[in-house]
């Protein structure tokens, strides 16, 4: 995977859309979009939608065979996928992300490409190292932010989808390990 992203490096990576959310630099190459645009790299959930509007794999998804052999093992209906890069010394202010877990129906995988051990990557109070080559579903309606205190930019392979019942086996074998922690409920 460093390989094939190494060769689009050159590619047009895009900042990132929300950009009161971080500081630095935080972009994106598209791999599959909202009808496969370079320049499109907004992940909405698929319900949101409308029109002629559908998620297709961007023209770049071709140049990287491995990459989508990866994204292929998934057998779920695949909306946003995108590179995501965090320079070093970029941060993601913590947020969250309404509704993207696996028990409203919507995942999304992360895969480090590059990272580092000076990465920084939180979910509510928990650090989290991700190693390269790792596979995580994390459940971002929770609060998760991003510190790259490290000298070089993190790369993940990000991938969104719809849960299905292959999602729903593979979650549930024993050699996948999988945390469900759930948003606290608001008061009364």
């Amino acid at each position: 995977m460093k390989k094939e992203v190494q060769q689009l490096e050159s590619g047009a990576w895009k900042d990132h859309y929300n950009r009161s959310n971080y500081t630095g630099s935080w972009s994106t190459l598209q791999l599959r979009s909202i009808n496969g645009s370079l320049d499109n790299n907004t992940a909405i959930h698929a319900g949101a939608l409308q029109g002629e509007h559908v998620f297709k794999d961007s023209v770049l998804m071709n140049d990287c065979p491995y990459i989508k052999e990866v994204i292929d093992h998934f057998k779920m209906e695949k909306t946003a996928i995108r590179l995501m890069k965090l320079e070093a010394g970029a941060n993601i202010r913590p947020h969250s992300d309404p509704c993207l877990n696996f028990e409203e129906g919507e995942v999304r995988i992360h895969i480090p490409v590059i990272t580092n051990p000076q990465l920084h990557f939180f979910l509510e109070a928990d650090r989290l190292v991700m190693e390269e080559g790792s596979c995580w579903y994390l459940n971002l309606a929770l609060q998760h932010s991003v510190r790259n205190e490290g000298p070089a930019a993190r790369v993940h392979l990000v991938i969104d989808g719809i849960v299905n019942d292959w999602l729903q086996v593979y979650f549930a074998q024993p050699q996948h390990r999988a945390e469900y922690m759930t948003p606290p409920l608001p008061p009364e």
